[in-house]
């Protein structure tokens, strides 16, 4: 199975760096109660509880250059989760990866996203960057023929 550190660790970086800078304001992970009486574990969320996020450092094509429809349909569930909050919350989508950016802007261009759900591109620094790049190599290594 994949070592996730890597992303766990780009995950934190973004919630105690990338995001403080940007909405000053400090960010935990958290649980938070859903309109449907359930909860769930958002990546980010503000102080104030006002800012939520969810974060994904996922690619939206494979090694192979197909789109990567599981990592897609996980954003779609994790998206779901942020409209089940109430409507006076910021409701973010955090990417570090460009072509997840684009890709989510046409959805969103295509009246597939919702337009209250912003999309934000988290630029990695270059440590981050070349440890992810690594990790997804490794990763798609495990799994190739």
């Amino acid at each position: 199975m994949a070592d996730t550190s890597v992303q766990h660790e780009i995950e934190e970086w973004i919630r105690k760096q990338w995001m403080p800078s940007r909405f000053h304001q400090s960010f935990s992970q958290k649980n938070l109660p859903l309109s449907s009486r359930g909860f769930f574990e958002f990546d980010a969320v503000s102080d104030d509880e006002m800012i939520v996020a969810n974060i994904s450092t996922s690619s939206a094509t494979t090694a192979r250059e197909k789109l990567g429809i599981g990592k897609i349909q996980k954003i779609r569930a994790d998206t779901f989760f942020l409209l089940l909050l109430p409507d006076k919350k910021r409701k973010l989508l955090i990417f570090t990866e460009t072509d997840m950016v684009d890709f989510w802007k046409k959805e969103k261009e295509k009246g597939r996203l919702p337009q209250n759900i912003e999309i934000c591109l988290a630029n990695l620094p270059l440590d981050l960057r070349v440890k992810l790049q690594s990790s997804k190599k490794i990763a798609s290594d495990e799994v190739s023929p």
